[in-house]
């Protein structure tokens, strides 16, 4: 019996830690071969040998997210090992601890929309046109609850750039549902991942316990990517229970 991802090529990017390293084996389990996209390339190769342990391949393609180049040389590294591109997981992000826009430099609120927004955007439109060729595909992209409830909690570039991946999603559903290649936002509350200790006040362990796990957004990520195509969730809001 196939598993739901079987003969899938899934690249993840964000892939060394957090939300991404979690995606990479979710989908390797269910058995997606998967190309990992990050700065550390010995995260990478750490993951790359779990994933290969589960049977399926992968594909180590160091990059930096906020350099267009290096994400398109990534684009085609991952093509070269694996093939097509059948799931495109848009999870790289990062933030700071100054919020407000006082506090917030330029040169932060522009590199937290390099590497939460344009990147989505530029590996979107690396594989989109494949995709469409051949009537096929899923781009997820992960978001946050500010992407939803924006404010000082996630901080105001944080916020922006992950409204602007709901606008992203849209505008790619509109794009190229009618060529079956659907685009899903899913838009985590807090959660157990290392970006979240880079609040002005990082939360307790007690907290940390009470937060979405990444398994519990990997398990996501693949109920989306294994939908059936003439199946499309366009979004999804996933938070903890008692928080």
């Amino acid at each position: 019996m196939l598993n739901k991802l079987s003969e899938k090529n899934m690249l993840v990017t964000g892939a060394s830690s957090g939300f991404g390293w979690a995606i990479a084996l979710a989908a390797a389990a269910e058995g997606a071969n998967v190309a990992l996209v990050a700065r550390r390339e010995d995260k990478l190769r750490e993951l790359a040998a779990l994933v290969e342990d589960m049977g399926v391949r992968a594909s180590v393609c160091t990059a930096d997210v906020a350099d267009e180049a290096q994400i398109l040389a990534a684009v085609d590294k991952a093509r070269h090992d694996l093939g097509p591109i059948d799931v495109l997981v848009n999870n790289a992000g990062t933030n700071v601890t100054e919020r407000s826009i006082e506090d917030t430099s330029s040169d932060q609120w522009r590199y937290l929309l390099e590497v939460n927004l344009t990147s989505a955007y530029v590996f979107t439109k690396a594989v989109l046109p494949e995709m469409k060729a051949r009537q096929d595909g899923v781009i997820i992209n992960l978001a946050s609850r500010s992407a939803l409830h924006p404010g000082l909690g996630g901080g105001v570039a944080y916020s922006t750039s992950k409204m602007g991946m709901d606008a992203l999603t849209q505008i790619t559903n509109q794009e190229a549902n009618a060529a079956n290649v659907r685009a899903c936002l899913i838009c985590p509350g807090s959660a157990n991942t290392p970006i979240v200790m880079r609040r002005p006040r990082p939360p307790s362990q007690e907290q940390l316990e009470l937060m979405l796990q990444s398994e519990d957004v990997a398990e996501t990520v693949v109920f989306v990517a294994g939908l059936p195509p003439r199946a499309h969730v366009e979004l999804i809001a996933i938070k903890p229970t008692h928080l």
